[in-house]
């Protein structure tokens, strides 16, 4: 089996380690969490698309997971009131469920899913969370994650968890990923370009794996 050296960075708890990770090229996937947002963002674009391209090149396997809230979104739900009614929209308590047909993923032409590889819908903030990723993962014998998509706060990260709980490393990439600032949060002196994105960085690299960068995992692929 081919072997991947990938640079890594995790919180030692007295600061950043930085390693490299020894993978099993075959026993790894590239795994696109929520990034179905039409052409133009750059964290799609200029991180996600150049990974893909060198993922696909390298013949790693890869899996696609997308918000389908069709079967899920009813006027009940918790959701509609911590997305809606509490911010004054009266209408997400009422409005009706939606049409009960699958969502079709927005994917920019720069990351499109070819015909091959799997694009999973979930319901739930994780991708693991009654859905078929983890037993079409077992199935591969995939042990090792690389992770990219949207929310670095929110889906993405509670699909890293959901990961963790079914016994995947993890490996996030950092520049492959977008969350939101709140006006309070933001720094444009840190790195990250605030301290919501730092800290939860932080705490992903203490409690739930490890990350990288694209460039860095096109590097190791390369290499």
């Amino acid at each position: 089996m081919a072997e991947l050296r990938l640079p890594v960075r995790w919180y030692g708890g007295a600061g950043h380690v930085f390693d490299d990770l020894a993978l099993v090229l075959e026993q790894t996937a590239f795994m696109i969490v929520d990034s179905d947002c039409g052409e133009g963002n750059s964290y799609v674009e200029d991180g996600i698309a150049p990974a893909l391209a060198a993922a696909r090149a390298a013949g790693m396997h890869v899996i696609f997971i997308h918000n389908d809230f069709s079967l899920a979104d009813e006027p009940g739900s918790i959701k509609r009131e911590i997305h809606g009614t509490r911010w004054g929209n009266v209408e997400a308590a009422t409005r009706p469920a939606p049409a009960r047909r699958p969502v079709v993923p927005n994917y920019s032409s720069s990351i499109q899913p070819l015909a091959h590889e799997p694009d999973f819908p979930k319901r739930e903030w994780s991708g693991f969370h009654e859905t078929h990723v983890d037993y079409h993962l077992r199935c591969h014998d995939i042990k090792t994650l690389i992770a990219v998509g949207f929310s670095q706060r929110a889906c993405l990260y509670q699909t890293c968890a959901g990961a963790v709980e079914h016994n995947y490393r993890v490996v996030l990439l950092r520049d492959c990923t977008q969350s939101s600032e709140y006006p309070d949060t933001v720094d444009e002196s840190l790195e990250e370009g605030g301290w919501l994105r730092k800290i939860m960085f932080r705490n992903f690299e203490h409690v739930i794996g490890y990350t990288s960068t694209s460039a860095e995992f096109v590097g190791a692929l390369q290499g």
